[in-house]
């Protein structure tokens, strides 16, 4: 089994700042000003075609497809998206994803523009999403939620990981947005971290993932198995970012056999080519 994970695709939208509203103003002349040309529209493009060349069983998309979760923005989203966008992929949502109330309910756009790739429902009162791709299990978590403020903060509810660990009886693959582990030289601010992380991995220990796949921290890293997540837990933020001192980004090919195996693949010079994945052991950061 291949799995191609890639997350936090923040693919560029012009917007009109009339067409907003609350904190996504805010949040767009953040992005218009701070953070667009980190995300160029040729390395969203040489993304889109390193994909179509590889090989692989399964693509996992970790969220964060949009910027401030606007109704075009989806909408470009989806078609950018639309050659890769077949009965191997698997998405769940991002924090950008949720950014405004009205991405959220009743008819929540996220749901309404890529349900197809969503995987079923596990229970009709909680987001737990499963699909089979291959033959492997994926689970998907959506640890999202609309805050007014400018924070960036996730939670998994107890009945979330409740249910999910008393329905999976099989191998599986965990997907959620928000980390679980931090290396020491990217430790996160309390407005950007999963807030209750340490519970979710302790509870996980009863039934861990083959693999926890995330994004949200815009750098790659694979932590390996230690003795509090007795899993690995892999970052491929963000996929279609420049890298830079403080950003190493990219996206990763996982290949599930015996043994798990990485690679690991950057924008370099006008394409993507394949680099040394980056590993720590579990000591070297924290949950």
């Amino acid at each position: 089994m291949k799995i191609l994970h890639i997350s936090d695709l923040h693919f560029p939208k012009k917007l009109s700042l009339f067409s907003l509203r609350g904190k996504a103003i805010v949040g767009y002349l953040s992005y218009r000003l701070r953070r667009k040309s980190k995300h160029p529209l040729v390395l969203v493009s040489a993304l889109v075609e390193a994909i179509s060349k590889l090989e692989y069983d399964a693509l996992v998309i970790s969220g964060d497809l949009t910027n401030v979760s606007h109704p075009s923005e989806f909408e470009n989203a989806r078609e950018i998206l639309s050659p890769l966008l077949t009965s191997k992929t698997f998405i769940i949502p991002g924090n950008h994803d949720r950014y405004q109330k009205r991405a959220i309910g009743p008819n929540p756009l996220f749901e309404k523009t890529f349900g197809e790739w969503l995987g079923n429902s596990l229970d009709p009162k909680l987001y737990i999403r499963s699909k089979k791709i291959g033959g492997k299990l994926f689970i998907g978590w959506d640890s999202n939620f609309a805050i007014p403020r400018i924070t960036a903060n996730g939670y998994v509810g107890q009945e979330v990981i409740q249910k999910t660990l008393s329905l999976v009886k099989e191998p599986y693959v965990l997907v959620c947005h928000h980390p679980l582990w931090n290396p020491t030289s990217e430790i996160e601010s309390k407005a950007h971290r999963m807030t209750n992380r340490g519970e979710v991995v302790e509870k996980l220990k009863s039934n861990p993932p083959l693999l926890y796949l995330h994004g949200h921290t815009h750098t790659n890293w694979v932590k390996l198995p230690g003795p509090s997540a007795p899993f690995a837990i892999v970052n491929s933020a963000s996929s279609t970012r420049l890298s830079d001192r403080n950003h190493e980004c990219g996206f990763h090919l996982i290949e599930i056999e015996n043994s798990i195996q990485y690679r690991r693949f950057i924008y370099s010079e006008d394409k993507f080519i394949e680099t040394n994945p980056i590993f720590y052991e579990e000591s070297e950061g924290v949950i």
